[in-house]
This record gives C-alpha cells, sequence and structure tokens, in this order.
C-alpha cells in the first residue's frame, strides 16, 4: 500500500519551477496592460469585442522573451473562435503593449484556455459525490 504514495522525483517538469521576482512581476504587468488593451481597444473582430475576456494568469519564460496568456470567455461560451481571434491578434496587441511595457522586447504572446475552473469543478463535485 505504500509503493502507491511514492513520488517519482526523476520526472523534471517545467511548470514546478520556481519563478524569480522578475518573471511574475513582468506577468502582472502584462496582465494588467494586456486587460486594459482588449477593453479600450478596438481589434475589428466579433469574437473579441462581444465577449467579456478575463486574463487569468499570464507566465512568462526565465529570458522574458515568451509569455503564455491563459485567457477565458465570460460563462465559457465560444472558447476555441475566442482563442483563435486572440492568437490572430497578437501583431496589434504587441504593438499597443510595447509602448507601455519597459523592456527592451515585447514578449511573444501565446494565448490558451485557463482550464482551471474546469478542473476545480470536477473536484468540488467529486468532492460532493464522497459527502452523500
Amino acid at each position: 500500500m505504500v509503493n502507491n504514495f511514492l513520488f517519482n522525483s526523476n520526472k523534471k517538469s517545467i511548470n514546478n519551477s520556481i519563478k524569480s521576482q522578475r518573471q511574475l512581476k513582468v506577468g502582472e504587468e502584462l496582465r494588467h496592460l494586456i486587460s486594459d488593451a482588449l477593453l479600450r481597444s478596438s481589434f475589428y473582430d466579433e469574437h473579441i469585442e462581444n465577449n467579456n475576456i478575463t486574463i487569468t494568469e499570464v507566465n512568462v519564460s526565465p529570458d522574458l522573451k515568451n509569455a503564455k496568456v491563459y485567457v477565458m470567455p465570460l460563462g465559457g461560451k465560444k472558447k476555441t473562435d475566442v482563442l483563435n481571434s486572440l492568437n490572430k491578434a497578437t501583431g496589434r496587441l504587441k504593438k499597443i503593449i510595447s509602448s507601455n511595457l519597459s523592456l527592451r522586447q515585447t514578449p511573444k504572446l501565446i494565448f490558451k484556455i485557463d482550464e482551471t475552473f474546469e478542473y476545480a469543478k470536477k473536484i468540488n463535485d467529486i468532492l460532493e459525490k464522497i459527502k452523500k
């Protein structure tokens, strides 16, 4: 029974790496700038214009050249359409953000759907089943 709980320490995961203070600061700054850009700028795309999009997290690479932006449309509707539209509009977003960002290079933005809400709901449903 004890063998089931052993942790395999040979596997390394990129997601478990510790973020530096600079990465966290740049990630938060990017999150605010992207949110403001989506709110105030016009992208001429119906999926971006007609949906309220929440930027939940921005993970910046250690060299500050790449940033994964986790988004979720309000209500979780039309996720793939919103994601495709955001990935098409990265050039315009980078241009808007670069004027307010204090970095040499604006990071490459990669938009991804945030799955944490759905994961949390699954865990909550499992816990509710256990209670009954």
